[in-house]
């Protein structure tokens, strides 16, 4: 089997097996959901002020996010929570 040939299968086998997912941002450009400014927030998809205000206001009252499906505990964010999953991070 060639080099290119074994870095595909490689590819495949981690893609199948969701070792990475494509459409996921890298960590570092991750936005971390317990320190973000309402600024911060607001570059995600859809995120209004609204729903900016919404996640600092549960932090503040809940204390630090643990995971980032907590967002889903958020009626006003709830919403776009599939299309900024992958954009947001807890650490």
């Amino acid at each position: 089997m060639t080099r290119t040939r074994l870095w595909t299968s490689g590819l495949a086998m981690m893609l199948l097996a969701g070792v990475i997912r494509p459409g996921a941002a890298p960590a570092a450009d991750k936005v971390n959901i317990n320190t973000a400014t309402e600024q911060e927030l607001a570059k995600l998809p859809e995120m209004s002020e609204a729903r900016a205000k919404g996640i600092i206001n549960y932090r503040k009252s809940t204390g630090e996010f643990i995971q980032v499906d907590e967002l889903e505990l958020i009626p006003q964010v709830k919403p776009i929570y599939p299309k900024i999953k992958d954009l947001v991070s807890v650490e």
